[in-house]
């Protein structure tokens, strides 16, 4: 297992990922020195998906995974951000269309991969000319921008994608991961250890980069949410087929059960219902698929529940022991922590929750107008929020946005009745692709991916997700995973039958990609 996940690449991603962080703090009370560090990063993306385009393809899901909002660098063009998401974007666009028109790669339109997109595609378009013609065309294409990111598909079905590259995906998917973990927990631990008045540069910069939110709560308690933690939470599915396994040998079950704390802990501080309702969903899926997939054994089931329950116990004492750690010197407490959580999880009638249900009837009111084809991108609702923040500009509480928070309705809202269609569509589509994989001895991965989508399809409900890049990268990233035909009759070895230990470390009893 951890050479699948935890191989040289992951390092390698790792150690990219905190150096484009350290960067991103030097250059950025300096806009010149942003600016340049965006043309040099643009340059040497081209560069790496002019060589390889598979590589170039890893670096936009490396950034994509790591980084909520893809602004940790950003250049102000006469009002316009360029982000390192769009310089990451440009650059492997620009690169894979001169392989295209140099006949260096070649995509195929009747590639089976892309049919589940094309009615998506076509709901994007409609959103688009609609919300041109209804609205300000600068505020649609804000509103809409997010789906452009879905051009990846495209050079994404160009690679070849081998047993090694497949590795290589889950190799940054795991570094991304970890990455976002050591982030959220290493915020926790600044923001309870220091006094607030030397906190304003970090919190100016994790504000502006929009990295994350960070919100005082209960005490000296700050909510930790970076909507990149989505990332961790996909990861965890890759790592528990392997709580399922016969005969795993006791450190490596430990390591898996560690891994599952730090994860925890992200989940926990951020606080998000949102995320936990899309676990709750992707678990369901999970143990359904899984258990369809072959009982393990009541023992080892037992035993792998069990270690689910040991790494949510771990996962507070984590957080805990980050708020008492007594240097430099602590402002947290434990008691401020507790009722945190206590009251998120309890209490049905704060401001986020008020607010969403303030918003739906004028939603469901203008959704009405134009039931069939949507009110186009761009298109604003006016609402009665209870949000301090909200209030402080407005203090009736009225409030207008094209962001919405109730999902599945926003893109009934713009897009008709296709888009949520769209998404069902492709949902189907995905997991038909992978569902030959569950007849395979590389079942789990098919587990995995499947257990994600339907974790991203709940989340969305009351966090929009799927007209994020975030969302839209995950439904990109199992592409490469699907099945273009059916696969070479095999007798199945199930991964949970036998396990081979090689240098301390666990793995299957065959490679996850070792037939295609």
């Amino acid at each position: 297992m951890f050479d699948q996940f935890f191989g040289k690449p992951f390092w390698i991603t790792l150690g990219v990922l905190a150096g484009v962080f350290a960067v991103s703090i030097a250059v950025f009370p300096f806009p010149i020195a942003s600016a340049v560090a965006l043309a040099v990063s643009m340059v040497a993306i081209f560069a790496i998906t002019w060589k390889r385009l598979d590589l170039g393809l890893l670096v936009a899901f490396a950034e994509l995974f790591a980084n909520s909002h893809g602004h940790l660098i950003a250049y102000d063009i006469h009002g316009f951000s360029f982000s390192s998401r769009m310089a990451v974007f440009v650059a492997v666009m620009a690169a894979w269309v001169l392989a295209i028109v140099t006949r260096r790669v070649r995509l195929s339109l009747r590639d089976s991969r892309l049919t589940p997109f094309v009615p998506l595609f076509v709901a994007v378009a409609i959103g688009f000319v609609i919300g041109f013609l209804l609205h300000d065309p600068t505020t649609a294409f804000k509103d809409g921008n997010a789906y452009l990111y879905l051009g990846y598909l495209f050079p994404v079905l160009c690679v070849d994608w081998d047993v090694t590259k497949k590795r290589l995906l889950l190799q940054v998917l795991a570094a991304s991961a970890a990455w976002v973990t050591i982030l959220s927990l290493g915020l926790l631990y600044v923001f309870t250890h220091f006094p607030e008045w030397m906190l304003g540069a970090v919190y100016l910069f994790i504000r502006d980069t929009r990295t994350g939110e960070l919100t005082k709560m209960a005490g000296n308690i700050f909510r930790v949410f970076l909507q990149a933690q989505f990332s961790v939470i996909a990861f965890a599915f890759f790592l528990m087929p392997f709580l399922f396994l016969r005969d795993v040998p006791k450190r490596a079950y430990r390591t898996v059960t560690l891994l599952l704390v730090g994860i925890g802990s992200v989940v926990i501080i951020s606080l998000s219902r949102s995320f936990w309702l899309g676990i709750i969903v992707g678990a369901f899926a999970f143990v359904v698929l899984k258990f369809a997939d072959g009982w393990p054994g009541t023992k080892v089931a037992g035993k792998a529940f069990g270690s689910v329950a040991v790494a949510t116990i771990g996962a507070g004492i984590l957080l805990v022991g980050i708020v008492l750690f007594p240097l430099p010197y602590r402002v947290g407490r434990v008691s401020d922590l507790t009722g945190l959580v206590s009251s998120r999880t309890t209490d049905i009638s704060d401001v986020a929750i008020s607010s969403r249900w303030n918003l739906l009837p004028p939603l469901m009111a203008q959704i009405k107008e134009h039931v069939a084809l949507g009110s186009g991108f761009g298109q604003e609702i006016t609402f009665k929020t209870d949000d301090p923040r909200a209030r402080a500009i407005h203090p009736d509480g009225t409030w207008t946005t094209y962001s919405l928070e109730w999902g599945w309705l926003e893109l009934w809202l713009k897009m008709g009745l296709l888009g949520p269609l769209a998404f069902a569509f492709l949902f189907v589509g995905l997991v038909r692709g992978l569902w030959p994989t569950l007849r395979t001895s590389q079942s789990w991965v098919a587990v995995a991916l499947i257990s994600c989508l339907a974790m991203l399809y709940a989340t969305h409900v009351t966090s929009p997700y799927l007209n994020h890049p975030l969302g839209l990268g995950l439904l990109l990233f199992v592409v490469p995973f699907l099945n273009q035909k059916p696969p070479a009759t095999t007798q199945k070895v199930p991964v949970s039958d036998s396990v081979v230990v090689a240098s301390g470390a666990l793995q299957p009893s065959m490679a996850p990609f070792t037939s295609e």
